[in-house]
């Protein structure tokens, strides 16, 4: 057995992973080869090299890593229990769902949600936050995520020395999001019900006429939603 498949050995039997293993022996072996040298005078023993690089205090963790969700109203408390805990989000997916990571030295992370409907309002409040120390984080829908670390401000009082770990949920309801929900559905299960009866009973044109008012209802709806989630923005992040 060479000296750095030795070394590999040694290494994995210390938990150092696979992908920093595999550079650190990479790395070795470019170094040796460039200058055509001895691994052993070079570096020494392969046991006493092995834990010099492990170090005392043994390998690092890997960063972990974390997707979770959780409904707008509910979504602020959850990110800054997450972000007590160490969890940094990276961005938000197209599901809606934090795609979070924690590191080898975590640290507190504040978090704050904002209504910023469109790329617009979300860049003039990026701006506005910007001087706190808050950065985009991530958006959905009308909603826009900001995360600051709480070293910013506290300095290393804010690093960790406990890594929690997190609950197995991975969706997090609040009851006003529970309410909004089941009172969604109530209503859609209604216009539904009304909508085939009408369709059943009717002729060609009615059933014409009633889907073309089904379809303006629920784009006027839609549209007031968002004209009030707007005016609601240009206010409050101006």
């Amino acid at each position: 057995m060479s000296y750095l498949d030795e070394l590999a050995t040694l290494l994995r039997a210390r938990g150092v992973p696979e992908q920093r293993l595999k550079s650190t022996i990479d790395d070795l072996a470019a170094f040796l080869a460039d200058g055509d040298l001895d691994p052993t005078e070079e570096f020494g023993p392969v046991r006493e090299f092995a834990d010099d690089l492990v170090g005392e205090e043994g390998p690092e963790p890997d960063p972990e890593s974390l997707v979770w969700a959780a409904d707008s109203f509910a979504a602020t408390e959850r990110l800054n229990e997450m972000g007590a805990q160490g969890w940094e989000v990276e961005r938000v997916d197209r599901f809606g769902r934090f795609v979070s990571h924690r590191g080898a030295d975590p640290q507190v992370w504040e978090y704050r949600q904002e209504i910023a409907p469109g790329r617009r309002e979300r860049t003039r409040l990026t701006e506005r936050l910007a001087p706190e120390g808050w950065e985009l984080a991530g958006h959905y829908f009308t909603y826009a995520y900001f995360k600051r670390a709480r070293a910013a401000l506290v300095g290393p009082a804010a690093e960790l020395d406990e890594r929690p770990e997190p609950t197995r949920k991975r969706f997090f309801w609040s009851l006003p999001g529970l309410l909004s929900v089941g009172i969604a559905l109530v209503v859609l299960v209604i216009s539904l019900y009304s909508l085939g009866g009408t369709l059943w009973e009717g002729d060609f044109a009615d059933r014409v006429a009633t889907m073309a008012g089904a379809g303006v209802g629920a784009l006027v709806g839609v549209g007031a939603v968002l004209g009030v989630f707007w005016l609601v923005a240009r206010v409050r992040n101006r």
